[in-house]
């Protein structure tokens, strides 16, 4: 069981209740918002807020408590939690509000580097973060059958769009990538848009044109940037994290603590 705060009251809910995309998920389709906490301090929980109403005016749902309230209900959260560095996750369905976190568990050698591969497969709607995850959880299961930290879904064509759980930026000639629409409109991935001091300009990246990029990396609000250092089996560039994606970890992990401390 798991305890969660719903419309402000805990409660304690089955864990397998709140698996996104699976059949066991007992609720009515909403939206979500997943980011961590730092110290004891929420992570850009600001562009989450604003990217859940966004959402919810786009698929007509009703969101019964404003942002003012639900940044109070997740201090309460995240205060009741012993670990500083928590993964919190805002469910939004018909008539409910329900916030919960667990310890972030971070794996650090991800950092190191990780291992992807593409799979054909889209989101059905890219432009919004809703609890309909079946595909995004089902190519991560491939994924992780397969040894490998992510799959990134492409379509018949070879196009590459998005990460199940993530998104992708990759790197050619000392200039950063990445897709500029059809894909979720990722915190971190907007995060590293606005502040990059490298200029990220919008590509496409086909399936067949992979030994061509030098870096590549993923985002998400999780774990931030994660450098991609195979992909289907393949070195990306010399098999190494580059220099450009092991600077903006650097940057990324600056502008976190920047985020928390105002």
């Amino acid at each position: 069981m798991i305890k969660v705060l719903i419309n402000n009251q805990w409660e304690s809910v089955p864990k397998e209740n709140l698996q996104l995309g699976a059949e066991t998920f007992a609720f009515d389709t909403g939206l979500y918002e997943t980011f961590r906490t730092l110290k004891h301090r929420h992570v850009f929980l600001e562009p989450h807020l604003n990217r859940l109403f966004k959402s919810a005016e786009i698929t007509g749902l009703n969101i019964r408590y404003t942002q003012s309230e639900i940044r109070k209900m997740v201090d309460f959260v995240i205060t009741d939690f012993s670990d500083q560095n928590q993964r919190v996750r805002i469910l939004a369905v018909p008539e409910k509000l329900i916030i919960y976190t667990s310890s972030l568990d971070l794996d650090h050698s991800i950092y190191e580097g990780v291992s992807a591969i593409t799979l054909e497969g889209i989101r059905e709607s890219p432009d919004v973060k809703t609890t309909n995850y079946k595909v995004c959880l089902d190519a991560w299961h491939q994924a992780e059958k397969r040894g490998c930290f992510e799959a990134i879904l492409m379509d018949s064509n070879g196009i590459l769009f998005e990460g199940s759980r993530s998104n992708i930026f990759w790197i050619i000639n000392e200039k950063v990538f990445t897709r500029k629409g059809n894909v979720l409109p990722g915190i971190t991935r907007q995060t590293i848009i606005n502040r990059s001091p490298f200029p990220v300009e919008f590509g496409i990246l086909q399936n067949n044109a992979i030994s061509k990029i030098d870096e590549c990396f993923l985002t998400n609000s999780g774990s931030g940037i994660i450098p991609v250092t195979h992909l289907n089996g393949k070195n990306i560039g010399n098999g190494f994290v580059g220099e450009i994606t092991s600077q903006l970890l650097s940057h990324y992990n600056e502008w976190m603590l920047q985020d928390i401390t105002g």
